[in-house]
């Protein structure tokens, strides 16, 4: 009589210990920060982590009009991959019926089309900050490289 219970027992201990993912997600951090350019917030702006393995989705966010951002790794659930992500930080928006003209880009290419940025994704909570520092190239994505004009000869 008594087995049944003892199984079922067993079985929730079981699930407590190894954890229930039926989702199947991989280990998230929790992971949100502030955006700032030479002391001043980022509004509107996307952040994007990419993931952290190959063939892992990106995390992305948008900042508010104080800069602040939390990422989502997918719809209802908040975090990146744990581990070391190159982070995308971008103003561009591309025109659409909303907003015909779109946003041009405001960050330089080193945080965004030519991105030097990367972080640590740890485990539980994570506060990370990006201060960035105006200055150097700008790309705007919808427009083509612009090409040097060199001398002709006479």
């Amino acid at each position: 009589m008594h087995q049944p219970r003892i199984l079922l027992s067993l079985t929730a201990l079981a699930v407590l210990f190894l954890g229930c993912n039926p989702e199947g997600l991989p280990k998230l951090g929790r992971v949100a920060g502030t955006v700032t350019m030479d002391g001043q917030p980022v509004p509107n702006a996307s952040v994007t982590f990419e993931g952290a393995k190959a063939g892992e989705p990106a995390s992305l966010a948008k900042t508010d009009s104080s800069g602040n951002y939390e990422l989502y790794y997918s719809r209802g659930h908040k975090g990146a991959t744990v581990g070391e992500h190159k982070v995308i930080i971008s103003t561009f928006l591309p025109a659409d019926d909303d907003n015909p003209k779109g946003i041009r880009e405001t960050v330089p290419s080193k945080y965004n089309a030519k991105t030097e940025l990367t972080t640590n994704v740890k485990g539980g909570q994570n506060k990370l900050n990006f201060e960035l520092k105006s200055g150097g190239e700008i790309i705007q994505p919808d427009e083509p490289p612009a090409t040097k004009k060199g001398k002709k000869g006479k």
